[in-house]
Formats: structure tokens, sequence, C-alpha cells
């Protein structure tokens, strides 16, 4: 692969790259060094990129793990997740918008109480909306084992903030909150 064919094939990823280092660092500088050594490693392997399939899953792929790397070596909790607000302030009242903000919260802190790869799938999948396809080849994973492990981490979340947040541990509560969903 030429520098000018690097260029326009691989530098446009360099907005999801980061964004997505980001959900996992919480750091914009350690994900830029993140995206930076991404780039490195592609570089370098210039010559073999044409055997894959997707580099775009190639370099998701890759990032996800100097990712999980680098919050090892820090020991530090991964993945808070970031709620895109799609609502202006004029649109909803600034009560509403405290509401939304406190229900991102807690869902947010939701999706970070999951294991891996759980947390990663459901991030992959409902934030980031990438398909079932992608997130296989992203993770190297099969889509059925996606499915079912997105499908298991709904659940988790779904349980989790209806057992802290909306039914204060009541099985009558619990009850009919379920019949509601």
């Amino acid at each position: 692969m030429t520098a000018e064919a690097f260029k326009e094939n691989i530098l446009p990823m360099n907005r999801k790259l980061l964004g997505f280092a980001n959900r996992f660092m919480q750091d914009i500088d350690d994900s830029k060094d993140i995206v930076q050594e991404i780039y490195v490693k592609l570089w370098n392997m210039r010559n073999d990129l044409g055997k894959y399939n997707s580099i775009e899953a190639l370099a998701m792929r890759m990032t996800r793990n100097l990712c999980l790397d680098k919050i090892k070596l820090k020991r530090t909790v991964p993945l808070t997740g970031i709620v895109k607000e799609e609502l202006s302030d004029e649109a909803i009242a600034n009560e509403q918008q405290a509401e939304i903000k406190i229900a991102a919260i807690r869902a947010k802190n939701a999706i970070e109480k999951l294991d891996e790869p759980q947390k990663t799938i459901m991030q992959l999948r409902d934030i980031e909306g990438y398909d079932y396809d992608e997130i296989a080849q992203i993770l190297n994973m099969n889509v059925n084992t996606i499915r079912v492990s997105l499908s298991r981490a709904r659940k988790k979340v779904r349980e989790f903030l209806l057992n802290k947040y909306y039914n204060h541990g009541s099985e009558k509560n619990k009850s009919s909150v379920r019949e509601i969903l």
C-alpha cells in the first residue's frame, strides 16, 4: 500500500477510532496516543492489509485491544460510555432534560457493571451503532454469540435499573414494573 492509498483509506477512520478509544479511556490525550499507535502499527503492516476483509474492523479491534491493555496497566475501570444527546435545549423543558440526564447516568452506571465482552458488545451495538457482522469482525466472535451476549447484557442492565432505581426492591413493585415493560 502506498502512502497515498494509506491517506485515502486509513486516515479517514480517525474520528471513529478516536471516539471509540475515548469511550474506553475517558481521556482525549490517551485516546489520541492510542490512535497514533494504531496508525503506526497499520503503517508497518501496510503491505499485508490487503488480506483483511475489513481494514476498519481490524483497526477497531486493534484499538479495543490496545485500550484494554492500557487500562489493565493503569488498573482503572474502563468504558463509562458517553450517551449522545440528540434533543436540543429548546425542545425540552429543563426538568425533562434533568430526568434524561439522570437516566443516562444510571444507564452508564449499569453498563459499567457488565463484564467483558458484554460491555464492549453493548457499547458497539447500542451506542456506536455497529451492526452484528461488524462487531463480529471487530471482536473476532461469532455473530450468534454476539446476539446472545447482547441480549443478556441488555437484560442485566434492565434488571439492574429496575432493582436499583425504580422499584426499591419490593417484589410487588418488581412484577408491576416488568408488566409495564
